[in-house]
């Protein structure tokens, strides 16, 4: 999730969706090749964060924090097929890769930019498309050129932007294709870089009609996130359409979402009545609770008054167990040995008659220097831009193991503890 709110300006679109038929598309963390210890994959988490949190100015962005869980999509576009790597996000719509016509305009990527020249089965989307008429809180439609020109994308991320043209073309995952309405990107700058760690572009699932799973024609999509911090990391599944479901006999945590106005107008919103850590219910005022479920930021973000009084009272009930933090934007640390026993879990309680979601503390804390000391993954939401400052964030990090379900026929998102290796 991110650190702050895109502003994305569509420059018109297209028209026909592709049917869903049920999609599985493997991800991949961005450290999961990496031989390296649980210590260093948490070292270079925290550096991906603070990079972003450096390059931010004071332009409204969600895309900026974007890639700092680095879950990736491997894909291919066109015919023959061109692989692809995309990040994923719920709170971005768009999706996104770099061209061939953007050298030398571009950063650098692991694969070779997507040629649309090379291609039979792609097309430049008109202005007169009915996308092009979409229009969200980061989408604006315009038309450059009269009303038959091309439909043309541009997104602005604080020091970070993209541009291009939005083109349809034949999307493969696995044996499954569909034709899908992208951002053909042919201008970027090194800020983007940052944010995608090597990845081609961006893959959005947020609200609205440019998503991948709006386009697919689904009404549903889910992923599980296997865990990244503890050994070899192992592929996590995203499925979109009739493979989307939670199964078994592992309670289901139920919660409705919103669809609010600009700036959170593409994210999936929860409202919360209350926070609770242990048995103590935590005196935060209502309207400072609001929460953001978000694939792609790694950690939890709290607005300043929740933070407060979670720090205050983790430190309350952990008294003489904390040490000293090795990192200087982690505030509560314990001997990694006594997480289980003593770090408390956190409930967060919510409206609407959602039920009750409980984030266990192997969800919450997470090893540092040598995996002998671990930290709340916890972060004021006061260092990000905003939006994002006035909104709790539930990043990948306590979504680890868990099957979550979106349902956006219902309006609902769900939570099933899973064992993400299985499924």
């Amino acid at each position: 999730m991110r650190i702050s709110s895109t502003f994305l300006l569509l420059l018109c679109a297209s028209t026909t969706l592709a049917t869903g038929t049920g999609v599985r598309i493997q991800l991949k963390h961005v450290d999961a090749d990496a031989n390296i210890t649980t210590a260093e994959r948490l070292r270079r988490a925290g550096v991906r964060l603070q990079r972003r949190l450096e390059l931010l100015s004071g332009v409204a962005v969600p895309f900026t924090s974007r890639g700092v869980g680095d879950y990736i999509a491997e894909f291919s576009i066109g015919d023959p097929p061109q692989a692809v790597q995309g990040v994923i996000d719920t709170s971005s719509v768009l999706v996104w890769t770099q061209c061939m016509t953007c050298r030398p305009n571009c950063f650098a990527q692991n694969l070779e930019y997507y040629d649309f020249s090379l291609s039979s089965t792609g097309r430049a989307v008109p202005c007169n498309s009915s996308l092009c008429a979409d229009d969200n809180a980061y989408e604006k439609q315009r038309c450059a050129g009269g009303h038959g020109g091309t439909c043309t994308v541009r997104a602005s991320y604080g020091e970070a932007g993209i541009a291009g043209v939005l083109r349809r073309e034949r999307f493969t995952f696995g044996t499954t294709t569909a034709n899908i309405a992208f951002g053909c990107i042919t201008e970027t700058n090194n800020s983007v870089q940052m944010a995608l760690d090597g990845a081609s572009g961006l893959i959005g699932l947020g609200y609205g009609d440019l998503s991948l799973v709006t386009q697919l024609g689904a009404t549903r999509f889910s992923y599980c996130l296997t865990r990244f911090f503890g050994g070899k990391v192992s592929s996590s599944t995203l499925f979109i359409g009739p493979s989307a479901g939670l199964s078994g006999d592992t309670p289901v945590t139920s919660i409705p979402y919103q669809n609010l106005g600009v700036p959170f107008s593409s994210f999936y919103y929860l409202l919360v009545s209350g926070m609770s850590v242990g048995r103590a219910w935590l005196n935060i005022p209502f309207p400072a609770l609001g929460v953001i479920v978000d694939s792609n930021f790694p950690f939890m973000s709290l607005v300043d008054v929740a933070y407060k009084e979670l720090i205050q009272e983790v430190s309350r009930q952990l008294g003489g167990r904390l040490v000293a933090s090795p990192v200087d934007w982690l505030e509560l640390c314990v001997a990694a040995a006594d997480v289980r026993r003593l770090a408390p879990p956190m409930v967060l309680h919510f409206q609407d008659g959602g039920e009750d979601l409980t984030i266990p503390a192997e969800n919450m804390w997470a090893p540092m220097d040598r995996e002998s000391t671990s930290c709340m993954m916890v972060i004021n939401s006061a260092t990000l831009e905003p939006p994002m400052n006035r909104t709790t964030i539930i990043g990948s990090y306590m979504q680890q193991d868990m099957h979550v379900l979106y349902d956006l026929d219902n309006h609902q998102i769900s939570f099933q503890k899973a064992d993400c290796n299985t499924i």
